[in-house]
């Protein structure tokens, strides 16, 4: 692949960013912050990260860095270079995804009770599958990514401490949720309690998981596509926005959850192998497996404590990341409006065939979600370590890796995995919106008694409006790590 990434430190290395025209520049991959001026004559030069093709001037310029990978290298402000059988195989599984949508269509507008649970029949491994394929998306290795090069391997606890709630649904909820015969979990809130405070707090949880809730999730899962499309293909905010949630709304329009809940089995095979490939590609780069860890502490020092599973001690009890991991182990588990299995698990749980089966679909995600699935992007960050020590966007060094690391076809495979973990949570979140927005405040308390054909028109432009709310809010959003922090504390004790 021509040319790599370069960052600089305003202020460093100036005087050797000069390179004459036409100069010969070897292939490398080095990141640093760039100044702004070097890019007078280019266009958007107030933007931090500026890509540069080999070979080639900007403004007269070309710009060289240190770090990183050996090698010096420049390449102008373009996009990634992506070969037709890359394009084929994007194509191929845009094309799979809205044709599974297509088939289920007419099931699915049979009524609500197909289009949100899946007439409540399905087996515990396609529902396990869902459930671990619907709670990770694009975002979530660029999340991962952002907590082990900020701080850590440990970091991940902040996610990590969930397991404990999660094994207690299995212990305890999925039997019970299955049992109560309920759509959604705000449903339930009627059942337990009476009178008119019950249907009122229904109404508001349904308006503050659909509207408020559900929007920031969706809003996070989006913003991490936008990066990954804007170091990838050079998309602006807005047409990584809509391009890249169209065909995701068209299919969940289209078939609801069984759209969701048959492509979920699909995306997730197709994201767990990308995520795989790019971690091989990036630790056979940075030196292989074994020599990681060494390489990561002669770089950083040992006292960074990058490959630690647990908080160092080095500061004491009272130091912040032992403070932090009390927090999570303490509090954060308990305090999340999802402990009890929450809105997406609770809604699979009770699409189960029976109880038995909502409780070895909650076991088997489980220990897929904790114990496997997030590793390969472990791997990643930490190879990430050696290769790009100098990138202070953490979140973007994943689809950077993309970018500089894989091999044609590869790379169409690996974005295929973004768009299938991308579209599997957002197809998830744009159903249970609309479910919650349908079943706890428009059926309950707008218009009642109405047919199913009504029902499933409101429920299809609830999904539009909910789309164009979250569009907004995206483009508003810079920070994945920050959103799923306002997240966690906004939806605490709800």
């Amino acid at each position: 692949m021509e040319g790599a990434f370069r960052h600089r430190r305003d202020g460093e290395g100036q005087d050797k960013g000069d390179r004459e025209e036409g100069e010969e520049v070897s292939s490398g991959l080095l990141w640093k912050p760039l100044r702004a001026e070097a890019f007078l004559g280019c266009r958007h030069p107030d933007r931090r990260i500026r890509r540069v093709r080999a070979g080639s001037t900007c403004g007269g310029r070309l710009l060289e860095g240190r770090g990183g990978l050996e090698g010096k290298a420049a390449r102008r402000y373009s996009v990634m270079r992506i070969s037709n059988a890359d394009w084929m195989i994007i194509v191929a599984y845009m094309a799979m995804s809205l044709v599974l949508g297509l088939y289920f269509t007419r099931r699915a507008s049979s009524g609500t009770e197909e289009f949100f649970l899946s007439g409540r029949n399905l087996p515990w491994w396609l529902v396990g599958t869902s459930m671990v394929a619907t709670t990770f998306s694009s975002d979530t290795p660029l999340y991962v990514t952002g907590l082990v090069r900020s701080q850590g391997i440990y970091e991940n606890w902040q996610w990590w401490c969930f397991v404990v709630s999660g094994m207690l649904s299995v212990a305890v909820f999925a039997r019970l949720w299955k049992s109560a015969g309920v759509t959604t979990d705000v449903e339930l809130t009627e059942m337990r309690y009476s009178g008119r405070p019950a249907s009122v707090l229904r109404g508001f949880k349904a308006v503050y998981f659909s509207v408020f809730i559900h929007t920031i999730i969706k809003a996070q899962v989006i913003l991490a596509m936008v990066k990954i499309l804007d170091v990838t293909m050079g998309w602006n905010k807005w047409q990584a926005i809509f391009i890249s949630s169209g065909i995701t709304i068209a299919y969940s329009l289209m078939s609801g959850y069984w759209g969701v809940i048959v492509t979920d089995f699909l995306q997730f095979i197709i994201a767990m192998i990308g995520a795989v490939l790019i971690a091989f590609f990036a630790v056979g780069r940075a030196g292989g497996l074994q020599a990681l860890s060494s390489r990561i502490d002669s770089m950083y020092g040992s006292g960074q404590h990058y490959t630690d599973f647990f908080p160092p001690l080095d500061g004491g009890f009272f130091s912040m990341p032992v403070l932090m991991f009390i927090a999570y182990m303490g509090m954060s588990w308990w305090s999340k409006y999802s402990s009890d299995g929450g809105g997406v698990i609770v809604q699979r749980m009770v699409s189960c065939r029976d109880e038995r089966h909502a409780v070895g679909a909650t076991l088997y995600f489980n220990i897929a979600n904790y114990a496997l699935r997030s590793w390969p992007w472990i791997v990643a960050a930490a190879a990430s370590l050696v290769l790009y020590p100098s990138v202070t966007d953490h979140e973007s060094v994943y689809p950077m890796m993309v970018v500089d690391l894989l091999p044609e076809g590869v790379r169409g495979l690996m974005l295929a995995s973004f768009f299938a973990a991308f579209m599997s949570t957002l197809s998830t979140y744009l159903n249970l919106s609309s479910m919650y927005f349908i079943n706890d405040f428009y059926r309950r308390f707008v218009s009642r008694g109405r047919s199913e054909r009504h029902y499933l028109t409101v429920t299809r432009i609830s999904i539009l409006v909910l789309s164009l709310i979250t569009a907004v809010v995206t483009y508003y959003a810079t920070s994945i790590v920050e959103v799923f922090k306002f997240l966690i504390a906004f939806g605490s004790g709800t």
